[in-house]
């Protein structure tokens, strides 16, 4: 059974050639070479639910795409291997539409458990969508009039809630609970949403909330040790955040990203994509937000051994963690809170190998946690327990 081609679907969109016209320069093309080659808008339809063309149509498509890009277009762009590519869900679009299918394409191959998504993704595979994020300038609004079903408050209200659930079954019984659950949510309650009809200021939230969800679901999947597959989640999150035009939502995904990068031992990443959240929402990031990507460079910082830098972010941390938002924090930093921020900073101190401080700062930790998280107060005792062992380590 094919599947969607999503990255040929996408360098179609990135030329703004319709069917018809591809077609058409395929024609053109083709007859100028004194092939004879037949193509319609059917046949690339067809192709863009998952056929692989034959002889030579994958060349004449490459070079058609490439004239309308001026740019080369190599074959492996085109995503025709006879299944899914590899890189799903692992490169950054400013398109819209894009979006939404890579989108569809991930959740549907995800529930199908094919075997490529269960494929290791290095640290390394993230700098592109990264440095892409940084520099693309702000998306257009996303006004859709297409489709019979309108969006509104009440349906966008209604994933917030959901994720809001999901969020509950995670902190309490972990992320391989109800993972596969909340991608089928994705797949048949909000695909749906993303390609009806709504307005700029419904899209925009429909889009963030989105993200969100998206990005909690391959939270799950780091939960259990899925890291290739939530990298992929989180790549994809961090388009729907563009989409969005949320600036510091998409900052978060960079800075779970950094997170995961730095359990996994890519340390230098890990400080890379902490940086590029801070500055890819410079500006225009609450305090609290603000304070959470300071925390996170400060753990990859200490991870590298530059305890002068590691010590700079955690005070930018703590004095960005006591200023007032002007207009409040976003509901997705709500779990940052004064706990979250101590925790942090005594896993910082143990990585720097600071017995007195990482001891304050953990109990600190113990002090403030909410039983609102409960999975989480359990970790911050067994980290801190782990903590005092490091402490009676360096102190003999």
């Amino acid at each position: 059974m094919s599947s969607p081609n999503e990255l040929f679907a996408a360098l179609m969109a990135e030329a703004s050639c319709s069917r018809s016209a591809l077609a058409r320069d395929i024609r053109d093309l083709a007859a100028a070479r004194g092939l004879d080659v037949r193509c319609d808008h059917v046949d690339v339809g067809r192709w863009l639910n998952g056929m692989v063309p034959r002889g030579d149509k994958p060349a004449l498509i490459a070079e058609a795409l490439g004239r309308r890009l001026g740019r080369v277009v190599a074959l492996s762009e085109l995503g025709f291997t006879g299944g899914q590519p590899l890189t799903l869900a692992l490169s950054f679009s400013e398109s819209r539409d894009a979006t939404i299918r890579t989108s569809r394409t991930l959740w549907t191959e995800d529930l199908r458990r094919s075997d490529f998504l269960r494929m290791a993704v290095s640290a390394g595979a993230l700098t592109t969508p990264m440095a892409r994020w940084l520099v693309s300038p702000p998306a257009e609004p996303p006004y859709r009039s297409r489709g019979p079903r309108r969006v509104g408050a009440d349906d966008v209200a209604a994933v917030r809630a959901t994720l809001q659930m999901f969020e509950a079954l995670d902190h309490k019984f972990g992320g391989g609970h109800a993972r596969s659950a909340a991608v089928q949510y994705l797949s048949d309650a909000v695909t749906p949403l993303l390609d009806a009809s709504y307005t700029d200021a419904i899209g925009r939230d429909l889009f963030a909330v989105a993200a969100q969800f998206t990005y909690k679901t391959g939270a799950m999947a780091y939960d259990v040790g899925r890291h290739g597959l939530a990298r992929r989640y989180f790549v994809q999150a961090l388009n729907l955040a563009h989409a969005s035009g949320d600036r510091p939502l998409g900052g978060k995904v960079l800075a779970l990203m950094s997170h995961q990068a730095n359990y996994l031992g890519e340390y230098q990443e890990a400080v890379d994509l902490a940086r590029a959240a801070a500055l890819g929402a410079a500006g225009r990031a609450t305090p609290r937000v603000r304070a959470m990507y300071a925390a996170m460079e400060a753990r990859a910082l200490a991870s590298i051994g530059d305890e002068r830098s590691c010590l700079r972010a955690m005070q930018q941390a703590q004095a960005a963690f006591s200023q007032e938002a002007e207009d409040g924090e976003p509901d997705w930093i709500g779990y940052f809170d004064q706990a979250e921020l101590q925790d942090e900073l005594a896993h910082c101190f143990t990585t720097l190998r600071a017995p007195r401080e990482a001891q304050q700062h953990a109990q600190l930790a113990l002090g403030e946690s909410s039983d609102l998280h409960p999975r989480s107060r359990q970790r911050s005792i067994t980290d801190f327990r782990e903590q005092a062992r490091t402490i009676l380590t360096v102190a003999s």
